[in-house]
């Protein structure tokens, strides 16, 4: 039953909007439940929400896809992010991810990332997976 959720969402969220920057094309997202809200040009994703893309892992409780700003807000009890890529570890958690089309991403809430040999807490870390830049501010 994910499988069909999987491949009806993914063909779906392709033909909501082919002039954007492509986050579809490179995210993978699956869950249990799936919630379309035409109007609002958002997907909503429930229970073993899991996010795959060139970079990152994201697992948590829920997210959502919006068209119009071109980012994927993930919600858990913490939502976790860990690397994609074996030459660069990092992972970490936040109660909010906020996931970005150019595949930045911002742990809000309680916000830690391991990354090498050090971490950061913070309330809000700004984190780019293909540069390694980071940033916080508490």
């Amino acid at each position: 039953m994910k499988n069909k959720h999987l491949i009806i969402i993914s063909l779906f969220l392709l033909t909501l909007d082919l002039s954007s920057k492509n986050l579809v094309n490179h995210v993978k997202i699956e869950s249990d439940k799936v919630e379309f809200i035409n109007n609002l040009d958002k997907v909503s994703f429930f229970s073993n929400v899991n996010i795959n893309s060139s970079y990152v892992e994201i697992s948590a409780n829920s997210a959502v896809f919006d068209q119009k700003e071109e980012v994927i807000s993930i919600s858990g009890n913490p939502s976790s992010i860990k690397s994609n890529k074996e030459k660069t570890f990092f992972n970490g958690e936040a109660e909010t991810i906020l996931f970005f089309s150019d595949e930045k991403v911002h742990l809000i809430g309680n916000a830690l990332i391991k990354f090498d040999n050090f971490s950061i807490n913070s309330n809000l870390i700004i984190f780019n997976p293909k540069t390694g830049k980071i940033t916080s501010d508490n």
